[in-house]
């Protein structure tokens, strides 16, 4: 038992108090007191706002949270985060919306594109490598790792040129795919075969011209290749470059 006897919490911008869970133990009863008594001390103090992430660990609590007016926010492999509106005007900032991807417009001095088929896609025509981006990753970081796997090809980031924002994707979030222009650093393709099926460098024109060719591909080489993109630039003492990816 705590020395006050609630669970300790700190207090975010935007009004609300973030319960540590990892101060709860015991059973679903005593947990239930505890944050009963948690709460009180939190809506005494004004706060708008409790969140609770409870670790997989501890999903049996999660029914005497929701019990007590919590609701889900979102999840993840690691657990859920739930949140209570102690005051009813209070809003509760959204969990992420989208997804975020990459593909690269890889040009080589022939005029050639690298281009991939995808395994298991049902349309088999020649696109792009490219794919999400990870959690923490920059997207020239992102592009570059994803054509190396794809193709086995190393790459060097010159700028990116156009992006599309797409609404209805999995499990109905939404997607922004960016489009970047990229100098080959070697020339022999390794295929990943657990995703796609075949790579290749195609010459520039034919991939434009082939009657396969995605329409957004086609728009998207024509502007990659006509244009010269945005450059990525730091502004000193304004911003990290580890925390931000500025383009200009």
């Amino acid at each position: 038992m705590m020395k006050d006897d609630t669970l300790p919490y700190e207090i975010n911008r935007y009004g609300g108090a973030l319960l540590d869970s990892s101060q709860i133990s015991g059973t679903a009863e005593s947990f239930s007191q505890l944050l009963e008594r948690s709460l009180q001390k939190i809506q005494s103090e004004g706060l708008q706002l409790a969140w609770l992430f409870l670790p997989i660990q501890q999903a049996y609590l999660v029914p005497t949270a929701v019990s007590q007016g919590f609701i889900y926010h979102h999840a993840d492999e690691t657990g859920i985060e739930l949140v209570l509106k102690l005051q009813q005007t209070a809003p509760i900032p959204g969990f992420a919306t989208h997804y975020i991807g990459a593909g690269g417009v890889v040009l080589n001095e022939k005029q050639e594109l690298l281009v991939i088929q995808e395994r298991y896609h049902t349309r088999k025509h020649f696109k792009l490598p490219g794919g999400a981006l990870n959690p923490g990753e920059h997207i020239a970081d992102g592009v570059k790792r994803e054509v190396l796997e794809e193709t086995g090809i190393h790459t060097e980031f010159i700028s990116l040129n156009c992006f599309r924002h797409w609404h209805g994707y999995r499990y109905g979030k939404s997607d922004i795919y960016f489009i970047c222009r990229l100098k080959p650093l070697s020339s022999k393709i390794v295929l990943d075969p657990a995703e796609i099926s075949h790579a290749a460098w195609m010459p520039a024109d034919t991939f434009l011209q082939h009657p396969d060719t995605h329409a957004f591909n086609r728009k998207a080489v024509s502007a990659a290749l006509a244009g010269e993109g945005l450059k990525i630039e730091e502004i000193p003492g304004f911003y990290s470059s580890e925390t931000h990816e500025l383009f200009f």
